[in-house]
C-alpha cells in the first residue's frame, strides 16, 4: 500500500501540469484591471500647479487655470489640470512690448481676457482679431463654445447681439440698392477707403425684413457678434456704422461659468470637502486635489480610495513578477516521468515551505 506522503505527492502530480492553464486565466483576468483607469493620478500633486498667477493685469485662479501648469497622468496618456477643462488660459506675449496677454480658446478661435471677476463667477472676453492696431477691424468668426462650463449671462441679459454683413453687392455689375440700409452701410471714418459692408443691433434688424433678405443675398459673409449691451446704450445706427462698433467690440461680451451644484457628482463632492477638482483633456473627472499635495477621488474625505488602487497594482504585479515564475518552476519539477516520480522542494516567501518534501 502507497504511503500517504507518496499519495499526497502523486495526486499534486497530477494536476500541476494544469498550472499554465490556471495561470494563463489569472493573467487574462488581472492584468486588464490593472489598466482600468485610462488616466491615473499619482497619489501626491504638485501643490503649485493651483496657485493664482498673474498674466498681465487678471488674475488667474480655480477654476481657471495656466495652460503651463498641467501635468501628465502617470501612464502618459494625457495630462491633468487644476481646474475645468475649458476654463484653460494660455498667457501669450503679443506686441512689440512682449506684454502678457491672457487668451482663452472658444471652438476654434482665440479670445483676450479682459477681466475675470470670481465674486459674480463671470468673464469678460473680446476677439482677439479686433483689439489689434487695426483702425476698423471686422470681426469674421461667430462666437461658438460648448456650454458645459460657459454659458452667456442670462441672469441680468447684459448681452446683445451685433451682426455684419460683409464683403456685399462684390459680384461684377452689382451695386447697392439706393436706399437699402443706408443708415447701416459701414462707413468708418477711421479710413480712407472703409470696410465693405453692414451692421445691425438685434433690434434693428428685424425693421425691415424684405431689405434683410435682399441684403443676406448678395453679401458672402454675415458674422454675429454678442457684445455687452450697456456698450450699445446712447448709439445710433448711423454712429456705429461710422466706426463706433470698433468701441463696442473692444469692450468685449460677458460670460458666466458654471459651478457644479448636483449632489451626486464627483467634482461637487470635491468642492464640497475643500478640495479642487482635476479633469482630463477630455473633460473627464480624474480626482480631487487636495490641501498638502495629497489626491483623493472622489473627495478628499476619500483618499484611500486612490491609494487602495496603487497598492492592488502593486500586488497584482508582485505576483506576476516574481510568484507566477516559480510556480511555473514548479510546474517542471513536479511532472511526472515514465519511470517514478520525482518530488522537489518549492519555498516562497513568507511561508518556509509551502510543499512537502517526499522520501521516493
Amino acid at each position: 500500500m502507497m504511503s500517504p506522503p507518496r499519495l499526497l505527492a502523486t495526486a499534486m502530480a497530477a494536476h500541476l501540469p494544469h498550472l499554465p492553464a490556471l495561470l494563463f486565466v489569472f493573467l487574462a483576468v488581472h492584468v486588464p484591471a490593472s489598466h482600468g483607469n485610462a488616466a491615473l493620478l499619482p497619489t501626491t500633486y504638485d501643490a503649485s500647479m493651483c496657485h493664482s498667477s498673474m498674466c498681465g493685469s487678471v488674475n488667474i485662479t480655480y477654476p481657471f487655470y495656466l495652460a503651463s501648469a498641467r501635468k501628465e497622468t502617470t501612464d502618459y496618456s494625457e495630462t491633468y489640470s487644476c481646474g475645468y477643462t475649458d476654463l484653460e488660459i494660455s498667457c501669450e506675449v503679443e506686441g512689440r512690448n512682449g506684454a502678457p496677454v491672457p487668451v482663452i480658446q472658444l471652438g476654434d478661435d482665440k479670445y483676450t481676457v479682459l477681466n475675470i471677476s470670481y465674486n459674480s463667477s463671470t468673464i469678460v472676453l473680446a476677439d482677439s482679431d479686433v483689439l489689434g492696431p487695426a483702425p476698423c477691424p471686422e470681426p469674421h468668426h461667430n462666437v461658438t463654445f460648448d456650454y458645459k462650463w460657459l454659458q452667456y449671462n442670462t441672469s441680468n441679459y447684459d448681452y446683445e447681439n451685433l451682426t455684419f454683413f460683409f464683403d456685399c453687392y462684390s459680384k461684377i455689375g452689382d451695386s447697392v440698392p439706393p436706399g437699402l440700409h443706408k443708415d447701416y452701410q459701414i462707413n468708418c471714418t477711421r479710413l480712407p477707403s472703409p470696410p465693405d459692408g453692414f451692421v445691425f443691433s438685434a433690434e434693428e434688424l428685424g425693421i425691415g425684413i424684405a431689405q434683410d433678405y435682399e441684403l443676406a443675398s448678395h453679401c458672402k459673409e454675415i458674422v454675429t457678434v454678442p457684445v455687452q449691451r450697456e456698450a450699445l446704450k446712447g448709439n445710433v445706427p448711423y454712429m456705429l456704422a461710422t466706426g463706433d462698433y470698433v468701441d463696442v467690440l473692444k469692450m468685449g461680451f460677458e460670460l458666466e461659468w458654471n459651478r457644479v451644484t448636483e449632489e451626486k457628482d464627483q467634482c461637487y463632492l470635491c468642492e464640497g470637502s475643500g478640495g479642487r477638482c482635476t479633469y482630463g483633456q477630455s473633460r473627464a473627472f480624474l480626482g480631487c486635489l487636495c490641501s498638502g499635495g495629497k489626491v483623493g477621488n472622489p473627495d478628499c474625505k476619500s483618499k484611500s480610495s486612490v491609494l487602495s488602487w496603487h497598492s492592488s497594482t502593486m500586488s497584482r504585479w508582485f505576483f506576476l513578477g516574481f510568484l507566477s515564475p516559480a510556480l511555473i518552476i514548479c510546474t517542471f519539477f513536479f511532472l511526472p516521468s515514465p519511470s517514478r516520480l520525482v518530488p522537489h522542494v518549492c519555498s516562497f516567501p513568507p511561508a518556509r515551505t509551502w510543499f512537502a518534501q517526499f522520501r521516493s
